[in-house]
């Protein structure tokens, strides 16, 4: 007598067990020999096969293993597909998640700038008077006023509130106290008569400021004191 023993997982064993049972067999050995030779064949307590032949053994085994597979299959193509499934639904959540969190940055981002535009238009924009521009600036070159309608009174209230103002041929020009007290202070340490030279040890509206009155012979360098000076003090 020959034995021939098939190694089965719990699965498929317990899927054996409800085929037999669907079948309506008792013993899951005699549906397993019914399901290879087409007929019940008592036998005591494992699936066994009285067979002589190896031939016949190695084709027993074959089609006991394809039977199964044919079972298992099924069932493996289905947890392929749920699997498959599963991973297409949490890419589709993840990318779900990705873009509110996209679109809550974005919201975000134009709730703020609205804040800030909001606030923006709330704030009054009080528009500076001459005298505090001057102020800030330090000096006005009546030349760089293009939007003035009436400069004479422009430069006549400067005046007025204590701003020194130098009237050149081409152009009036008003100073804060502050401007011209550092103007004169930084001219009076030049030591050089070169008017260019003087100038390029200036800071920029110094410097221009300079120019222009040394144009029209308005500063003059002093030889005694070593120094420029404006040649009429305001």
């Amino acid at each position: 007598m020959k034995i021939i023993s098939i190694k089965l997982t719990d699965e498929e064993y317990k899927e054996l067990e409800e085929k037999a049972r669907q079948e309506g067999y008792v013993l899951l050995s005699e549906y397993v020999r019914s399901v290879l030779f087409g007929r019940q064949t008592p036998i005591q307590n494992q699936i066994n096969v009285d067979v002589n032949n190896p031939e016949i053994v190695t084709q027993i085994v074959t089609k006991l293993e394809r039977k199964i597979m044919d079972y298992i299959n099924p069932f493996t193509a289905q947890i392929e597909e749920i699997k498959r499934k599963i991973a297409d639904l949490t890419e589709k959540i993840e990318e779900l998640e990705s873009s509110k969190k996209s679109a809550e940055k974005t919201e975000k981002s134009e709730e703020k700038k609205q804040i800030k535009v909001e606030a923006k238009k709330e704030q009054p924009q009080l528009k500076k008077t001459a005298i505090e521009r001057l102020q800030e600036e330090g000096i006005l070159f009546e030349s760089e006023l293009k939007a003035l309608r009436d400069p004479t009174a422009f430069f006549n209230k400067l005046e007025r509130e204590g701003a020194k103002i130098m009237y050149l041929e081409s152009e009036r020009i008003a100073m804060s106290q502050d401007f011209y007290n550092k103007f004169i202070e930084d001219i009076s340490s030049i030591d050089t008569s070169d008017p260019e030279e003087a100038a390029s040890n200036l800071e920029p509206k110094e410097a221009k400021l300079f120019r222009k009155l040394a144009k029209e012979a308005l500063v003059i360098y002093d030889a005694n004191s070593k120094g420029w000076k404006l040649a009429a003090q305001l």
